[in-house]
């Protein structure tokens, strides 16, 4: 397979196809505006936990203004308005950030002997991989122009013997040649296998 990891686009990002609810890019979409809301709901917390930190009280206006302006954030992006993505991704990049900063803190305390903060080190870890997954997929310019729904032509930078395969852990879909895929290939966005143990047991089988 070549190594064209640049070329990487998300499965379904054709305009004709991304308003279908059962395409990739639509499945997509609604599992990110459930995060979304999750991380808005976290961002909040954590910014009432800052503020109390430095004794700061935000009081009911400051938590109108939030529900408000976070609110509008989500409804914005579950709509799919353009002025919402950007918006939407730095959410989700400070809840990463402070997702990590959770792990460490929690991690000292483990090496301290607390082993409840080792384990939600790795708690903390895993929702952070999730979310900076979900985060370099929308800093793709074939998301982009699948989430405004602007026609972008997938195949044009294709070479002779190519063509456009999904991953099927990231949904994006990278330009390979069928003939030359195995079990040990991977894909560059999420390292995640891009043929199945048993698509492999059964092209053994045939052979």
């Amino acid at each position: 397979m070549a190594n064209r990891g640049d070329d990487l686009v998300l499965a379904g990002a054709p305009p004709a196809r991304s308003s279908t609810p059962s395409s990739p890019f639509a499945m997509h979409h609604r599992s990110t505006v459930f995060i979304l809301a999750v991380d808005l709901f976290v961002l909040a917390y954590a910014s009432f936990a800052l503020a109390a930190l430095f004794s700061v009280d935000l009081g009911l206006t400051g938590s109108v203004v939030f529900a408000v302006v976070f609110g509008r954030l989500w409804t914005g992006y579950r709509a799919r308005r353009t002025w919402a993505y950007w918006p939407a991704v730095v959410v989700m990049g400070l809840t990463f950030l402070f997702f990590m900063a959770l792990s460490f803190l929690y991690l000292y305390n483990g090496l301290r002997g607390d082993f409840m903060g080792v384990l939600l080190a790795f708690l903390m870890i895993w929702a952070a991989f999730g979310t900076g997954r979900r985060v370099r997929v929308h800093l793709l310019p074939t998301y982009q122009a699948a989430y405004a729904e602007k026609p972008m032509d997938l195949e044009a930078g294709l070479e002779p013997g190519e063509m456009l395969a999904a991953c099927p852990h990231c949904l994006a879909v990278l330009a390979i040649r069928p003939e030359a895929l195995s079990g040990e290939d991977r894909c560059p966005h999420c390292d995640g296998a891009l043929v199945s143990p048993d698509m492999v047991a059964r092209h053994d089988e045939e052979a």
